[in-house]
């Protein structure tokens, strides 16, 4: 099996997480319903490099980036989101770096809950989420919303 490894984020990834954002696929899929202006994203960007609440881990199969995945902080809670590039979907990845991100965080984070939150229509991802056992939560405008508790 092909070996997936979680890196830190860097400089480096500025301009390849802003051209996946943008890409129409990840648009349809995302919460956020148009495309970000590169001003916007780099100051979403310098901050990620920053906050210590938040992580980000950029996903790479035999060192070639192929996804990102986040925590991020907000009001008290935290959010997951990921992305994996489009060349790369279909073959797992999502599910396995999930499923390693997590264990990652129950070796270093105790009672700690995480919400997804995803768009109705977006199958994969629900997919993942109840194949990693997060509980479906509530739906709301079209988003379902799955907690998963690290105890």
């Amino acid at each position: 099996m092909t070996k997936l490894k979680l890196r830190n984020l860097n400089q480096n990834d500025n301009d390849l997480l802003f051209k996946w954002a943008n890409l129409k696929s990840v648009i349809k899929n995302s919460i956020r319903k148009k495309k970000l202006k590169k001003k916007n994203h780099n100051y979403w960007f310098d901050k990620q490099l920053k906050l210590t609440e938040n992580i980000t881990k950029i996903i790479t199969l035999e060192d070639v980036p192929i996804g990102v995945v986040r925590l991020d902080k907000k009001k008290g809670n935290y959010y997951i989101n990921y992305l994996i590039a489009p060349k790369f979907r279909k073959k797992g990845y999502g599910y396995r770096s999930l499923k390693f991100f997590l264990l990652l965080l129950k070796r270093k984070t105790k009672n700690l809950q995480i919400i997804a939150l995803v768009k109705k229509d977006n199958d994969p991802s629900i997919k993942i989420f109840d194949k990693l056992n997060f509980k479906f939560s509530e739906i709301k405008s079209k988003v379902i919303t799955y907690k998963y508790i690290i105890n």
